[in-house]
């Protein structure tokens, strides 16, 4: 549970992380934590921000892997940490590359 709460706290304030919870569930087995990711509806230029996006997921999964490697580190989960970050890369070219072109927040292509 301590790596599940430390990638939620790990991510960068955004009023888009409200819309990342996490939920507790037990059996016999014991309580398990459940991370629950309310995804953006339709665009937020069109209905507003009623979602996280997918990029938000992919950030809060960098900070579980950085959790997790700080605890115990490996090359392995080191090199899955780069992979996120340069996904993240990519998503912040095509982000910047939609806001020059003026069409972000929007389904224009």
């Amino acid at each position: 549970m301590r790596h599940v709460s430390k990638a939620l706290m790990g991510m960068a304030p955004k009023a888009e992380n409200q819309f990342i919870e996490i939920q507790n569930t037990s059996d016999e087995k014991g309580v398990a934590p459940i991370v629950c990711f309310t995804i953006q509806s339709d665009p937020i230029g069109e209905v507003g921000v009623n979602g996280c996006q997918a990029r938000d997921m992919l950030e809060y999964v960098k900070c579980l892997f950085q959790s997790l490697n700080s605890a115990i580190p490996n090359r392995e989960t080191s090199i899955t940490i780069t992979k996120l970050e340069e996904a993240l890369h990519w998503q912040d070219a095509r982000t910047a590359d939609r806001e020059r072109r003026r069409v972000e927040g929007t389904m224009e292509k």
